[in-house]
């Protein structure tokens, strides 16, 4: 899902899930570099340490203080898209199904969350049931039960919402009428309570991993009434997790959770609740809060980095330090960082491609870290999915660096087509100075072909929604993903199925390039209704192979986390659902050592 921060975090996920799917399975680690094998296994023994912490020496109480580049987009589950926003999220919005808060291949494995089994498929997966546990409570007081449940995945229908995920409204059996939400009564037939704690879906089509489906944030009941005010919700969203948000306003860029005293660990075998208080402070200056943490005094030893790296200035010292690499969770994210082209601004191919072959990647690593950092790109499925497939048509692997005689080749077979190729463009990216740094190796790159770029920023917290209208008018866009479950289907119908694509004022889901191409969508349909699960990852790695051809994307890099933390912080991992941190994790070694917000980091 996306996030807002530094590189490696800013990853957005959303799949379109229509036909039976493969189970997911464990994700394989990718082929290393020296350096990133270094990184990986720097990484393996800080879980261990962080695993350690957190079972062992691990306190109750306290106030941990969480550093991000930008305020989460959304905190209303059924408006969120980002893994950071889900990551929080998780700590206030209960799901059917959820993923175990443990480092390593256990962080992928789905367990049941308010249900207590991980459902009940019949009549060939279309019709899924869950038994939700009885006893679970609101902040305040109030039962949670099925009725409630079916008002939040009915939320998603309303056009209030078409900044969320796409799946209840592309999976769920619609009424003979379109439904539109529940704000006018009316109900949608498909989600039934059987009674108070049972909950009954139909599918339009067979969904043999609805379970993992039902894991996002946008599956979360809502209490009616409680949502009166769409914004205020989404500010402070009634909560059934063990936190709730204090009072805040939109204006803050501080916010706190406390805890939720209705909820009750004996029910919730996930979430650990060890801290008293959660502090999320806004802070995108990633060299000062890494030197802060470096420094390692009063309240920056109760601090970790959700979504920001370490600074590229400060990663030598951190990784090659033993005392402060024990003090960095790291791993890869599971994702990849990519621009998407605009194919509405950019219609010729040969002007694609002279994008593509044009992009120095080496560059824009270095950048960032170095080789340390990830590895290269050369496909949209990252190489951790069965699914991924091998191929390099733009010679990334040859000459990372980018090919200016390819490029100035389209240019010119563009130019005998009658066709002249943009020589400006402009690129979106989030109002962030880190990740500015890093796209700015774009714009030597693209002069060397005779293409000026124009560089602009857009409001962090906005970013999503605004790259996922088509008339942001942006040639290229700054974009990552990260699958929400271990399959092709998570990456490829969100991002590029042209049902997704929108008029100008209305959400393009995820599919930031804009494509309507009526071969792919008849590819994609293919490969989900495939039900062989070998058959179905090559479908998917032919269709990758086919989008790189089509030169809808730049694919940059598949990035590691390297996210450091104080000496008070325990159980830091790499979550491989969200590519940061696990909140539901996290404590204090000692709960007594105050948080003042206004410490060195900020």
């Amino acid at each position: 899902m996306p996030n807002l921060s530094s590189e490696t975090g800013s990853s957005r996920s959303a799949a379109t899930h229509l036909a039976p799917q493969a189970t997911p399975q464990p994700r394989r680690l990718r082929r290393l570099t020296a350096a990133a094998v270094a990184l990986v296994a720097l990484g393996a023994a800080s879980a261990c340490d962080s695993a350690a912490d957190a079972n062992d020496t691990v306190a109750s109480g306290g106030t941990l203080r969480v550093v991000l580049p930008s305020l989460p987009e959304h905190l209303d589950p059924q408006r969120i898209a980002a893994a950071m926003d889900a990551n929080i999220s998780r700590l206030l919005s209960r799901t059917l199904t959820t993923y175990k808060a443990e480092p390593g291949a256990a962080s992928s494995e789905l367990v049941p969350d308010l249900a207590t089994d991980l459902g009940r498929p019949s009549e060939n997966n279309t019709v899924w049931e869950f038994k939700l546990r009885e006893g679970m409570k609101w902040e305040d007081g109030a039962q949670v039960n099925c009725q409630q449940l079916k008002y939040g995945v009915e939320r998603n229908f309303a056009a209030t919402f078409d900044s969320g995920l796409p799946y209840a409204e592309l999976m769920l059996k619609d009424n003979a009428s379109p439904y539109e939400g529940p704000f006018g009564g009316k109900e949608l037939e498909s989600v039934s309570c059987e009674d108070a704690y049972t909950v009954r879906f139909r599918l339009k089509q067979p969904a043999g991993d609805f379970n993992y489906t039902v894991a996002l944030p946008i599956f979360s009941p809502a209490k009616p009434g409680a949502d009166a005010d769409k914004e205020a919700y989404d500010l402070r969203p009634l909560s059934n997790g063990p936190y709730r948000v204090e009072a805040r306003t939109a204006k803050d860029n501080v916010f706190t959770l406390v805890r939720n005293e209705h909820w009750s660990p004996s029910l919730d075998s996930v979430r650990k609740g060890h801290p008293d208080k959660i502090v999320f402070q806004v802070d995108e200056n990633d060299p000062a809060v890494t030197n802060a943490l470096i420094q390692d005094q009063g309240a920056d030893r109760n601090t970790i980095m959700l979504q920001n790296n370490v600074a590229p200035n400060f990663l030598q010292q951190v990784i090659n330090d033993p005392k402060l690499s024990q003090r960095a969770a790291t791993g890869p994210t599971g994702s990849v960082r990519y621009f998407a082209i605009n194919t509405q601004l950019v219609k010729n191919l040969d002007c694609r491609k002279a994008l593509v072959y044009a992009f120095n990647k080496r560059k824009y690593r270095q950048a960032m870290g170095g080789s340390i950092i990830g590895d290269l790109a050369t496909a949209m499925l990252p190489p951790g999915l069965a699914a991924h497939a091998k191929f390099d048509h733009y010679d990334t692997l040859v000459d990372s660096d980018g090919n200016e005689d390819k490029a100035l080749q389209h240019i010119e077979k563009a130019k005998a087509a009658g066709v002249t190729c943009p020589d400006t463009i402009s690129v979106a990216l989030p109002d962030n100075d880190t990740i500015a740094r890093y796209v700015k190796t774009m714009v030597d790159a693209y002069v060397r072909i005779g293409v000026k770029v124009n560089l602009k920023r857009y409001p962090a917290d906005k970013y999503w929604g605004t790259i996922a209208d088509i008339g942001h008018g942006n040639h290229l866009v700054y974009a990552g993903w990260l699958p929400d479950w271990a399959n092709g289907s998570a990456v490829i119908p969100p991002l590029f199925d042209g049902q997704l694509v929108k008029p100008t004022g209305e959400q393009s889901g995820s599919n930031y390039s804009f494509l309507q191409n009526a071969d792919i969508d008849k590819a994609i349909a293919e490969a989900m209704g495939e039900t062989n699960a070998e058959r179905q990852y090559k479908l998917w790695g032919e269709l990758d192979s086919k989008l790189s051809e089509l030169a809808v994307t730049i694919p940059v890099l598949y990035p590691n986390s390297i996210r450091m933390y104080g000496s008070n912080v325990a159980g830091a991992f790499i979550h491989s659902q969200f590519g940061a941190p696990d909140l539901a994790a996290l404590g204090l070694k000692d709960p007594s050592i105050p948080v003042d917000v206004t410490s060195s980091a900020s």
